[in-house]
């Protein structure tokens, strides 16, 4: 196998989204929070980089709805409220219709709309732009979801990764079902991978972050990547998403 690869591009092509109507409307990215001080720094960044406001589901303060209270007693009539996650799992299908509803039953006169998650094959630019030359396997790491959807979500980032550098690529989960990332760097050499890379399919450092590179790091790899942070692929994907909404 040759370990020559081309270049991966440095963003993807934009996609075309709907464009937006009227005013922009206050964007809130609802996070799931993390005890690790790391995450909920790299989450404030990123709403920062996107011109958005943060809440936090839980750990962290303020919660999505107190931020949405805040925002309806400047008078402002309409929001958005963005989960800030990779997968459509239980906090983007439960958690994030609820913060909708409470600040709007609190707040008469406020309308929130709920956006879709911001995961996307289009994120795999991010994940491959900076790593070594002369990898030949990569291994997707992702927290992990008992939902069907949300991993097959994970195995598709995998495979567009994969096919950007030209080579097997693979998920390994933290958590929940699927394997994980040893697994996954084991089926790799048993393909006769050599110089293997795990990238981290998470928004911002955190515990599961950390267990799923540590599980790669056991099996041998030459590579660890960092979290996507507030990289460009994903400030595009949050702008669109907010307009869809």
């Amino acid at each position: 196998m040759s370990d020559r690869r081309a270049p991966v591009p440095a963003t993807a092509p934009a996609a075309a989204g709907p464009a937006p109507s009227g005013p922009p409307r206050p964007i809130v990215l609802v996070a799931h929070g993390s005890p690790d001080p790391r995450s909920p720094e790299a989450v404030r960044a990123i709403a920062r980089a996107a011109g958005a406001d943060v809440g936090f589901l839980e750990f962290n303060e303020p919660h999505p709805v107190e931020v949405l209270h805040t925002i309806a007693d400047t008078g402002e009539t309409t929001a958005v409220a963005l989960p800030l996650l990779l997968t459509d799992a239980y906090h983007s299908r439960t958690d994030l219709p609820e913060v909708a509803k409470r600040a709007e039953e609190s707040r008469p006169g406020l309308a929130v709309a709920v956006a879709r998650p911001v995961g996307d094959p289009s994120l795999a630019h991010a994940l491959v732009r900076d790593l070594p030359y002369g990898i030949d396997g990569l291994v997707v790491c992702a927290a992990g979801t008992r939902v069907d959807e949300g991993r097959a979500h994970v195995v598709a980032v995998a495979e567009e990764a994969g096919r950007l550098l030209g080579v097997p690529a693979g998920p390994g989960f933290a958590s929940g079902p699927g394997p994980r990332p040893a697994d996954t760097v084991a089926a790799l050499k048993a393909q006769g991978a050599q110089r293997i890379a795990a990238v981290c399919y998470f928004i911002a450092p955190g515990v599961l972050c950390d267990a799923a590179l540590a599980s790669a790091r056991g099996a041998g790899v030459v590579h660890t990547g960092e979290p996507l942070g507030a990289a460009p692929e994903l400030l595009d994907l949050i702008a669109k998403r907010a307009a869809e909404a």
